[in-house]
């Protein structure tokens, strides 16, 4: 199994920071950050095969295609292999929180910026 993390948000400096976090905690070595929602889903349709496996780390609120935005097609959209999303947010809006459970592909909901316990409670709810 090949484990492909995306990070994607428009803020730079989460994009750093998170890839710093991904990357101390072990979770994963070499995590791709997109500032465009439609990049990520490009790099989604580039994977080929069952053997791959995505956690993607969405943000919500982004210019153009938003998160919610990027999620309906994801589930919408017929990918080969699985994709488990992390909402990670500024958002303090409980409907924010409520609508994510309603995605069955969103395993995690926390907000800005992820922390090394973020991490640990996700490793747990990865298969």
């Amino acid at each position: 199994m090949n484990i492909e993390v995306a990070i994607i948000d428009d803020d730079p400096i989460i994009l750093f920071l998170h890839k710093r976090i991904l990357k101390t905690t072990g979770f994963h070595q070499h995590p791709q950050a997109f500032d465009k929602a439609q990049k990520a889903l490009d790099f989604f349709n580039s994977l080929q095969g069952p053997q791959n496996t995505v956690v993607a780390f969405l943000d919500i609120n982004m210019p153009g295609m938003n998160g919610w935005d990027l999620l309906d097609i994801i589930h919408k959209q017929d990918f080969e292999f699985p994709i488990y999303v992390v909402m990670v947010t500024s958002s303090v809006d409980t409907e924010d929180k409520i609508k994510a459970k309603t995605y069955s592909k969103v395993i995690h909901f926390t907000e800005k910026p992820l922390s090394a316990e973020d991490i640990e409670v996700l490793k747990q709810k990865l298969p």
